[in-house]
Protein backbone atom coordinates (compact mmCIF):
# COMPACT_ATOMS: atom_id res chain seq x y z
CA UNK A 1 0.00 0.00 0.00
CA UNK A 2 1.50 3.12 -1.22
CA UNK A 3 1.02 6.25 0.65
CA UNK A 4 0.71 9.72 -1.33
CA UNK A 5 1.89 12.61 0.76
CA UNK A 6 2.58 16.24 -0.21
CA UNK A 7 6.19 16.91 -0.97
CA UNK A 8 7.99 18.26 1.69
CA UNK A 9 9.09 21.88 1.23
CA UNK A 10 12.37 22.93 2.19
CA UNK A 11 12.64 27.14 2.85
CA UNK A 12 15.74 28.92 4.04
CA UNK A 13 13.25 32.07 5.15
CA UNK A 14 14.24 33.39 7.52
CA UNK A 15 11.78 34.94 10.46
CA UNK A 16 11.60 38.43 10.91
CA UNK A 17 13.48 39.71 13.63
CA UNK A 18 11.32 42.87 14.29
CA UNK A 19 8.50 41.88 17.30
CA UNK A 20 6.54 45.34 16.81
CA UNK A 21 6.70 48.67 15.47
CA UNK A 22 5.44 51.88 17.74
CA UNK A 23 5.21 55.33 16.31
CA UNK A 24 5.47 58.48 18.77
CA UNK A 25 2.65 61.16 19.45
CA UNK A 26 2.91 63.10 15.92
CA UNK A 27 4.28 59.96 14.09
CA UNK A 28 7.56 61.15 12.88
CA UNK A 29 9.52 58.71 14.30
CA UNK A 30 8.44 54.85 14.19
CA UNK A 31 10.39 52.62 16.96
CA UNK A 32 10.90 48.75 15.82
CA UNK A 33 11.39 46.25 18.80
CA UNK A 34 13.32 43.24 17.70
CA UNK A 35 14.39 39.83 19.31
CA UNK A 36 17.99 41.22 19.35
CA UNK A 37 17.36 44.73 20.62
CA UNK A 38 15.98 48.17 18.78
CA UNK A 39 16.09 50.74 16.37
CA UNK A 40 14.76 54.45 15.91
CA UNK A 41 13.82 55.38 12.73
CA UNK A 42 12.14 58.75 11.38
CA UNK A 43 9.15 57.49 9.39
CA UNK A 44 9.68 59.84 6.14
CA UNK A 45 12.58 59.72 4.77
CA UNK A 46 13.02 56.64 6.19
CA UNK A 47 16.44 56.33 7.97
CA UNK A 48 17.99 55.18 10.59
CA UNK A 49 18.49 57.64 13.59
CA UNK A 50 19.72 55.00 16.77
CA UNK A 51 20.38 51.30 17.12
CA UNK A 52 20.94 48.90 20.12
CA UNK A 53 21.71 45.34 19.14
CA UNK A 54 21.47 42.84 22.05
CA UNK A 55 21.78 39.37 21.18
CA UNK A 56 19.20 37.62 22.73
CA UNK A 57 17.34 40.51 24.10
CA UNK A 58 13.93 40.84 23.11
CA UNK A 59 11.52 43.81 23.52
CA UNK A 60 7.44 43.81 23.12
CA UNK A 61 7.44 47.77 22.99
CA UNK A 62 9.47 50.74 21.93
CA UNK A 63 8.15 53.87 21.55
CA UNK A 64 10.20 56.98 21.10
CA UNK A 65 8.51 60.55 23.40
CA UNK A 66 8.22 62.89 20.23
CA UNK A 67 11.13 64.02 18.88
CA UNK A 68 13.68 63.68 22.06
CA UNK A 69 16.10 61.38 22.98
CA UNK A 70 14.28 59.51 25.43
CA UNK A 71 12.34 55.94 24.80
CA UNK A 72 10.52 53.93 26.33
CA UNK A 73 10.94 49.95 26.53
CA UNK A 74 9.17 47.18 27.59
CA UNK A 75 10.84 43.55 27.62
CA UNK A 76 8.93 40.97 25.39
CA UNK A 77 9.05 36.78 24.39
CA UNK A 78 11.57 35.29 23.26
CA UNK A 79 14.38 36.46 25.91
CA UNK A 80 13.18 39.46 27.19
CA UNK A 81 15.64 41.97 27.49
CA UNK A 82 13.37 43.33 30.37
CA UNK A 83 10.78 42.03 32.89
CA UNK A 84 7.18 42.04 30.89
CA UNK A 85 5.89 44.23 33.95
CA UNK A 86 8.59 47.18 33.64
CA UNK A 87 8.65 50.59 31.62
CA UNK A 88 12.37 51.31 31.21
CA UNK A 89 12.97 54.53 30.06
CA UNK A 90 16.28 54.98 27.99
CA UNK A 91 18.13 58.09 27.33
CA UNK A 92 19.90 56.71 23.60
CA UNK A 93 22.25 59.89 23.79
CA UNK A 94 23.49 58.85 27.28
CA UNK A 95 23.23 55.26 26.20
CA UNK A 96 21.36 54.17 29.31
CA UNK A 97 18.44 53.63 31.52
CA UNK A 98 17.33 56.35 33.38
CA UNK A 99 13.97 55.59 35.26
CA UNK A 100 11.57 52.29 35.35
CA UNK A 101 8.54 51.59 36.54
CA UNK A 102 7.18 48.35 37.62
CA UNK A 103 3.67 46.59 38.02
CA UNK A 104 2.05 43.49 39.10
CA UNK A 105 1.49 42.20 35.67
CA UNK A 106 2.29 42.41 31.97
CA UNK A 107 2.54 45.76 29.96
CA UNK A 108 -0.01 45.72 27.56
CA UNK A 109 0.88 49.12 25.96
CA UNK A 110 1.86 53.01 26.43
CA UNK A 111 1.34 56.20 24.81
CA UNK A 112 2.90 59.53 25.25
CA UNK A 113 3.06 62.83 25.34
CA UNK A 114 6.22 65.54 26.67
CA UNK A 115 5.00 65.57 30.09
CA UNK A 116 2.14 62.15 30.57
CA UNK A 117 3.06 58.21 30.12
CA UNK A 118 -0.29 56.57 29.77
CA UNK A 119 0.72 52.59 31.11
CA UNK A 120 -2.35 50.28 29.72
CA UNK A 121 -2.81 47.28 32.07
CA UNK A 122 -5.27 44.16 31.32
CA UNK A 123 -7.94 46.10 33.48
CA UNK A 124 -6.24 49.78 34.59
CA UNK A 125 -5.15 52.50 32.90
CA UNK A 126 -1.82 54.28 34.95
CA UNK A 127 -1.35 57.48 34.33
CA UNK A 128 2.51 59.28 35.29
CA UNK A 129 3.48 62.29 34.85
CA UNK A 130 7.16 62.83 33.39
CA UNK A 131 8.99 65.71 35.16
CA UNK A 132 12.73 66.78 35.48
CA UNK A 133 15.23 67.36 37.48
CA UNK A 134 14.75 65.85 41.03
CA UNK A 135 10.81 65.39 40.23
CA UNK A 136 11.31 62.83 38.19
CA UNK A 137 8.54 60.57 37.21
CA UNK A 138 5.61 60.00 39.25
CA UNK A 139 2.39 58.12 39.45
CA UNK A 140 -0.46 60.46 39.21
CA UNK A 141 -2.98 58.11 39.28
CA UNK A 142 -5.49 54.72 37.94
CA UNK A 143 -8.07 54.18 35.86
CA UNK A 144 -10.40 51.43 35.32
CA UNK A 145 -11.00 49.82 32.06
CA UNK A 146 -12.87 46.63 30.43
CA UNK A 147 -10.83 43.89 29.51
CA UNK A 148 -7.83 45.49 27.67
CA UNK A 149 -5.90 42.49 26.00
CA UNK A 150 -4.38 44.52 23.23
CA UNK A 151 -3.11 48.31 25.81
CA UNK A 152 -5.64 50.51 23.92
CA UNK A 153 -4.66 53.73 24.86
CA UNK A 154 -4.55 57.06 22.98
CA UNK A 155 -3.26 60.48 23.68
CA UNK A 156 -3.46 64.39 22.13
CA UNK A 157 -0.03 65.83 22.00
CA UNK A 158 -0.43 69.12 20.82
CA UNK A 159 0.55 71.91 22.11
CA UNK A 160 -2.65 72.88 24.59
CA UNK A 161 -4.47 69.61 24.48
CA UNK A 162 -5.71 67.69 26.80
CA UNK A 163 -7.54 64.46 25.60
CA UNK A 164 -6.78 60.88 27.34
CA UNK A 165 -8.64 58.39 25.64
CA UNK A 166 -9.05 54.69 26.55
CA UNK A 167 -11.71 51.65 27.04
CA UNK A 168 -14.33 52.13 29.96
CA UNK A 169 -15.18 50.03 31.79
CA UNK A 170 -18.08 48.24 29.76
CA UNK A 171 -17.07 46.48 26.72
CA UNK A 172 -17.19 48.47 23.56
CA UNK A 173 -16.90 52.36 25.54
CA UNK A 174 -14.52 54.34 25.14
CA UNK A 175 -14.13 57.12 28.57
CA UNK A 176 -12.50 60.60 27.89
CA UNK A 177 -10.38 61.86 30.46
CA UNK A 178 -9.49 65.87 29.80
CA UNK A 179 -5.73 66.51 31.18
CA UNK A 180 -3.81 69.76 32.17
CA UNK A 181 -3.45 71.47 28.72
CA UNK A 182 0.27 70.26 27.40
CA UNK A 183 2.53 73.47 28.24
CA UNK A 184 5.60 73.04 26.61
CA UNK A 185 7.17 75.50 28.31
CA UNK A 186 6.75 74.73 31.78
CA UNK A 187 7.78 71.32 33.67
CA UNK A 188 4.76 69.86 35.43
CA UNK A 189 5.04 70.23 39.67
CA UNK A 190 5.59 67.59 42.10
CA UNK A 191 2.59 66.37 43.15
CA UNK A 192 0.88 67.84 46.58
CA UNK A 193 1.27 65.72 50.00
CA UNK A 194 -2.57 64.53 49.96
CA UNK A 195 -2.14 63.47 46.21
CA UNK A 196 -3.59 59.39 45.94
CA UNK A 197 -2.04 57.76 43.19
CA UNK A 198 -4.71 55.09 43.23
CA UNK A 199 -7.30 57.31 42.42
CA UNK A 200 -8.23 59.05 39.08
CA UNK A 201 -6.90 62.37 39.34
CA UNK A 202 -8.73 63.77 36.16
CA UNK A 203 -12.62 63.91 35.95
CA UNK A 204 -13.63 62.09 33.16
CA UNK A 205 -15.69 64.25 30.74
CA UNK A 206 -17.49 61.54 28.79
CA UNK A 207 -18.35 58.33 28.51
CA UNK A 208 -18.90 57.24 24.43
CA UNK A 209 -20.94 53.78 23.73
CA UNK A 210 -18.60 53.42 20.52
CA UNK A 211 -19.19 49.70 19.87
CA UNK A 212 -21.48 46.75 20.65
CA UNK A 213 -18.61 44.67 21.31
CA UNK A 214 -15.41 45.38 22.26
CA UNK A 215 -12.49 47.57 21.02
CA UNK A 216 -9.93 46.75 18.61
CA UNK A 217 -8.42 50.22 17.96
CA UNK A 218 -8.64 53.63 19.38
CA UNK A 219 -6.67 56.66 17.42
CA UNK A 220 -6.88 60.37 18.15
CA UNK A 221 -5.88 63.81 16.00
CA UNK A 222 -3.01 65.29 17.77
CA UNK A 223 -5.13 68.40 18.96
CA UNK A 224 -7.68 66.12 20.70
CA UNK A 225 -11.06 67.23 18.63
CA UNK A 226 -11.58 63.77 16.52
CA UNK A 227 -11.45 60.15 17.73
CA UNK A 228 -11.43 57.11 15.20
CA UNK A 229 -13.03 53.88 17.07
CA UNK A 230 -13.10 50.41 15.79
CA UNK A 231 -14.31 47.04 17.71
CA UNK A 232 -13.36 43.78 17.15
CA UNK A 233 -15.58 42.63 14.72
CA UNK A 234 -13.64 44.59 12.21
CA UNK A 235 -15.89 45.93 9.63
CA UNK A 236 -17.53 49.52 11.34
CA UNK A 237 -15.11 52.56 11.95
CA UNK A 238 -16.83 55.23 13.49
CA UNK A 239 -15.50 58.97 14.13
CA UNK A 240 -16.47 61.30 17.18
CA UNK A 241 -15.96 64.68 17.81
CA UNK A 242 -14.20 64.71 21.61
CA UNK A 243 -16.24 67.99 22.48
CA UNK A 244 -19.78 66.52 21.92
CA UNK A 245 -19.34 63.20 22.10
CA UNK A 246 -21.37 62.98 18.78
CA UNK A 247 -21.15 60.15 16.59
CA UNK A 248 -19.95 62.09 12.85
CA UNK A 249 -18.99 59.68 10.63
CA UNK A 250 -19.61 55.53 10.37
CA UNK A 251 -17.37 53.98 7.72
CA UNK A 252 -17.88 50.48 6.44
CA UNK A 253 -14.65 48.61 5.88
CA UNK A 254 -16.45 45.55 4.26
CA UNK A 255 -19.00 42.73 5.30
CA UNK A 256 -16.43 40.21 7.06
CA UNK A 257 -14.79 39.82 10.38
CA UNK A 258 -11.66 41.19 10.33
CA UNK A 259 -8.65 41.65 13.36
CA UNK A 260 -7.81 45.50 13.14
CA UNK A 261 -4.21 46.35 12.99
CA UNK A 262 -3.65 49.50 12.96
CA UNK A 263 -6.46 52.80 12.89
CA UNK A 264 -4.56 56.35 11.88
CA UNK A 265 -6.20 60.16 11.86
CA UNK A 266 -4.66 62.31 9.47
CA UNK A 267 -3.64 65.57 11.72
CA UNK A 268 -6.38 67.81 10.45
CA UNK A 269 -8.88 65.18 11.18
CA UNK A 270 -10.06 64.96 7.14
CA UNK A 271 -8.79 61.48 6.46
CA UNK A 272 -8.32 58.20 8.15
CA UNK A 273 -6.72 54.72 7.23
CA UNK A 274 -7.36 51.14 8.85
CA UNK A 275 -5.40 48.01 7.88
CA UNK A 276 -6.34 44.14 9.22
CA UNK A 277 -5.39 41.03 8.80
CA UNK A 278 -7.10 41.04 4.90
CA UNK A 279 -3.79 42.38 4.01
CA UNK A 280 -5.31 45.35 3.06
CA UNK A 281 -5.51 49.10 4.19
CA UNK A 282 -8.51 51.09 3.63
CA UNK A 283 -8.69 55.03 3.16
CA UNK A 284 -11.72 57.40 3.56
CA UNK A 285 -11.55 60.98 2.60
CA UNK A 286 -13.92 62.82 4.95
CA UNK A 287 -13.85 65.78 3.46
CA UNK A 288 -15.51 64.38 0.90
CA UNK A 289 -19.16 65.74 0.89
CA UNK A 290 -22.13 62.67 0.10
CA UNK A 291 -22.79 64.20 -3.50
CA UNK A 292 -19.60 64.15 -4.59
CA UNK A 293 -19.42 60.46 -3.80
CA UNK A 294 -22.67 59.55 -5.05
CA UNK A 295 -21.37 60.71 -8.96
CA UNK A 296 -24.49 62.92 -9.23
CA UNK A 297 -23.03 66.77 -8.86
CA UNK A 298 -26.65 67.81 -9.68
CA UNK A 299 -29.65 69.30 -7.46
CA UNK A 300 -32.31 68.42 -9.83
CA UNK A 301 -33.74 64.87 -11.01
CA UNK A 302 -32.90 65.77 -14.60
CA UNK A 303 -29.20 65.72 -13.66
CA UNK A 304 -29.04 62.80 -11.79
CA UNK A 305 -28.88 58.83 -12.81
CA UNK A 306 -31.25 56.63 -12.94
CA UNK A 307 -29.59 54.19 -10.30
CA UNK A 308 -29.44 57.53 -8.50
CA UNK A 309 -32.67 58.29 -8.38
CA UNK A 310 -33.40 54.45 -7.27
CA UNK A 311 -31.29 54.54 -4.53
CA UNK A 312 -33.03 58.15 -3.61
CA UNK A 313 -36.18 56.33 -3.35
CA UNK A 314 -35.04 52.90 -1.72
CA UNK A 315 -32.94 54.61 0.64
CA UNK A 316 -35.54 56.02 3.48
CA UNK A 317 -36.26 51.68 3.62
CA UNK A 318 -32.79 50.23 3.40
CA UNK A 319 -31.10 49.23 7.15
CA UNK A 320 -28.28 50.85 8.74
CA UNK A 321 -25.76 48.94 6.35
CA UNK A 322 -26.54 50.60 3.57
CA UNK A 323 -25.94 54.02 4.64
CA UNK A 324 -22.27 53.21 5.72
CA UNK A 325 -19.57 54.62 3.90
CA UNK A 326 -17.33 52.68 2.16
CA UNK A 327 -13.40 53.70 1.65
CA UNK A 328 -12.70 55.91 -1.34
CA UNK A 329 -9.49 53.78 -1.77
CA UNK A 330 -8.00 50.83 -0.88
CA UNK A 331 -4.76 49.53 -1.15
CA UNK A 332 -3.55 45.83 -1.28
CA UNK A 333 -0.12 44.99 0.50
CA UNK A 334 1.99 42.53 -1.31
CA UNK A 335 2.75 38.66 0.15
CA UNK A 336 6.05 39.12 1.93
CA UNK A 337 8.61 37.82 -0.09
CA UNK A 338 10.07 34.06 -0.31
CA UNK A 339 13.91 33.86 0.62
CA UNK A 340 14.65 32.71 -2.94
CA UNK A 341 13.41 35.96 -4.33
CA UNK A 342 14.63 38.25 -2.55
CA UNK A 343 17.55 40.36 -4.53
CA UNK A 344 19.46 42.98 -2.88
CA UNK A 345 18.52 46.46 -3.75
CA UNK A 346 18.97 50.11 -2.65
CA UNK A 347 17.19 51.76 0.57
CA UNK A 348 17.12 54.80 -1.95
CA UNK A 349 15.57 53.41 -5.05
CA UNK A 350 11.72 53.48 -5.11
CA UNK A 351 11.36 51.34 -8.13
CA UNK A 352 12.45 47.84 -6.77
CA UNK A 353 8.38 46.90 -5.73
CA UNK A 354 7.89 43.39 -4.70
CA UNK A 355 6.44 41.34 -8.03
CA UNK A 356 3.79 39.60 -6.27
CA UNK A 357 2.21 43.47 -4.98
CA UNK A 358 -1.60 43.53 -5.17
CA UNK A 359 -1.68 39.40 -5.19
CA UNK A 360 -2.17 37.46 -2.26
CA UNK A 361 -0.41 34.03 -1.98
CA UNK A 362 -2.08 30.72 -3.27
CA UNK A 363 0.45 28.04 -2.52
CA UNK A 364 -0.49 26.09 0.62
CA UNK A 365 3.17 25.85 1.87
CA UNK A 366 3.91 28.94 1.64
CA UNK A 367 4.65 30.38 4.94
CA UNK A 368 4.40 34.13 4.57
CA UNK A 369 1.22 35.67 3.32
CA UNK A 370 -0.23 38.98 3.46
CA UNK A 371 -2.54 38.25 6.41
CA UNK A 372 0.05 37.06 8.57
CA UNK A 373 1.69 40.62 7.77
CA UNK A 374 0.92 43.10 10.53
CA UNK A 375 0.57 47.08 8.98
CA UNK A 376 1.31 49.96 10.97
CA UNK A 377 -0.07 53.20 9.14
CA UNK A 378 0.94 56.57 9.41
CA UNK A 379 0.03 60.01 8.01
CA UNK A 380 3.27 62.18 6.45
CA UNK A 381 3.26 65.92 5.00
CA UNK A 382 3.80 65.78 1.55
CA UNK A 383 5.30 69.28 1.49
CA UNK A 384 8.41 67.65 2.78
CA UNK A 385 8.67 64.83 -0.12
CA UNK A 386 11.64 66.58 -2.12
CA UNK A 387 11.77 64.82 -5.64
CA UNK A 388 8.56 62.98 -5.64
CA UNK A 389 8.02 63.50 -9.36
CA UNK A 390 4.42 62.69 -8.87
CA UNK A 391 2.02 64.05 -11.36
CA UNK A 392 -0.04 66.72 -10.02
CA UNK A 393 -2.74 65.66 -8.05
CA UNK A 394 -6.39 67.41 -7.19
CA UNK A 395 -9.04 66.49 -4.14
CA UNK A 396 -8.62 66.25 -0.42
CA UNK A 397 -6.87 63.22 -0.46
CA UNK A 398 -4.26 64.16 -3.12
CA UNK A 399 -2.69 66.53 -0.66
CA UNK A 400 -1.96 63.53 1.71
CA UNK A 401 0.32 60.94 1.05
CA UNK A 402 0.52 57.38 3.69
CA UNK A 403 3.08 55.50 4.89
CA UNK A 404 2.43 51.91 5.60
CA UNK A 405 4.96 50.28 7.58
CA UNK A 406 4.57 46.25 8.01
CA UNK A 407 6.35 43.89 10.63
CA UNK A 408 8.07 41.78 8.36
CA UNK A 409 9.93 44.74 7.19
CA UNK A 410 8.30 46.30 3.98
CA UNK A 411 8.02 50.16 4.46
CA UNK A 412 5.44 52.03 1.81
CA UNK A 413 4.86 55.28 0.65
CA UNK A 414 1.31 55.57 -0.54
CA UNK A 415 0.20 58.43 -3.22
CA UNK A 416 -3.22 59.34 -3.81
CA UNK A 417 -4.79 60.84 -7.36
CA UNK A 418 -8.47 61.17 -6.91
CA UNK A 419 -10.26 60.66 -9.87
CA UNK A 420 -12.17 63.01 -12.05
CA UNK A 421 -13.93 60.18 -14.47
CA UNK A 422 -16.91 58.45 -14.54
CA UNK A 423 -17.51 55.10 -14.46
CA UNK A 424 -18.61 55.29 -18.06
CA UNK A 425 -15.38 57.13 -18.97
CA UNK A 426 -13.37 54.04 -17.33
CA UNK A 427 -15.26 51.32 -19.02
CA UNK A 428 -14.48 52.90 -22.48
CA UNK A 429 -10.49 52.46 -22.07
CA UNK A 430 -8.72 50.17 -23.24
CA UNK A 431 -6.56 47.90 -20.87
CA UNK A 432 -3.93 46.84 -23.65
CA UNK A 433 -1.72 48.75 -21.12
CA UNK A 434 -2.74 48.35 -17.60
CA UNK A 435 -0.60 46.80 -14.81
CA UNK A 436 -1.32 44.48 -12.58
CA UNK A 437 -1.25 47.31 -10.41
CA UNK A 438 -3.39 49.41 -12.25
CA UNK A 439 -5.87 46.80 -12.24
CA UNK A 440 -6.23 46.44 -9.22
CA UNK A 441 -6.86 50.19 -8.23
CA UNK A 442 -9.51 50.30 -10.65
CA UNK A 443 -11.40 46.86 -10.54
CA UNK A 444 -14.90 47.16 -8.38
CA UNK A 445 -14.01 46.41 -4.56
CA UNK A 446 -14.61 42.81 -3.49
CA UNK A 447 -18.02 42.85 -1.62
CA UNK A 448 -18.29 46.62 -1.74
CA UNK A 449 -22.49 46.75 -2.04
CA UNK A 450 -23.87 49.92 -0.65
CA UNK A 451 -24.49 53.40 -2.32
CA UNK A 452 -20.93 55.23 -2.45
CA UNK A 453 -19.53 51.46 -3.96
CA UNK A 454 -18.27 53.07 -7.03
CA UNK A 455 -16.79 56.09 -4.91
CA UNK A 456 -13.13 55.45 -5.57
CA UNK A 457 -9.56 57.43 -5.48
CA UNK A 458 -6.49 56.14 -7.22
CA UNK A 459 -4.13 55.17 -4.91
CA UNK A 460 -0.38 54.06 -5.90
CA UNK A 461 2.58 52.99 -4.11
CA UNK A 462 4.98 55.70 -4.35
CA UNK A 463 7.99 54.79 -3.21
CA UNK A 464 9.30 51.32 -1.76
CA UNK A 465 12.18 50.46 1.00
CA UNK A 466 13.09 47.43 3.30
CA UNK A 467 14.24 48.03 6.86
CA UNK A 468 15.11 45.91 9.94
CA UNK A 469 17.48 44.35 8.45
CA UNK A 470 21.32 44.61 10.09
CA UNK A 471 22.98 44.39 6.42
CA UNK A 472 20.92 46.61 4.66
CA UNK A 473 19.14 44.35 2.87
Amino acid sequence: MALHLAAHTLSDEPRSPITNVHLNADASLFGSSTTEGWVIYSTHPLQVLARKDLPDASLSICLPLERTNLVFLVGGPPSPLYAPNKVILYDVQADTAVAEVEFSEQVRGLAARRDRLVVALRRRVVLFVLGQGQTGIWREGTYQTADNPKGLVAIASDAGSSILAFPGRQSGHVQLVKLPPLDRSTPPLPPPPSHDPNAGPHPAVSVIIAHSSGLAALSTTPDGRFLATASRQGTLVRIWDTKTSHLIKELRRGTDSAEIFSLALRADGGAVAVSSDKGTVHVWDLKRKKADREHGQGSDSGSSTPRQRQMSILKPYLPKYFSSEWSHSQFRLPAPAPAASRLPFSLSNPTNFPSQAFTSSTSANAAPTIEDDICTCAWINPTEVEGDGLPSQTGELAGSQLVAITRSGGWFRVAFDVEAESSEDRKGKGRAHETVADRSRTAPREGAIGLDKESTSDCRVAEYQRYGQKDGW
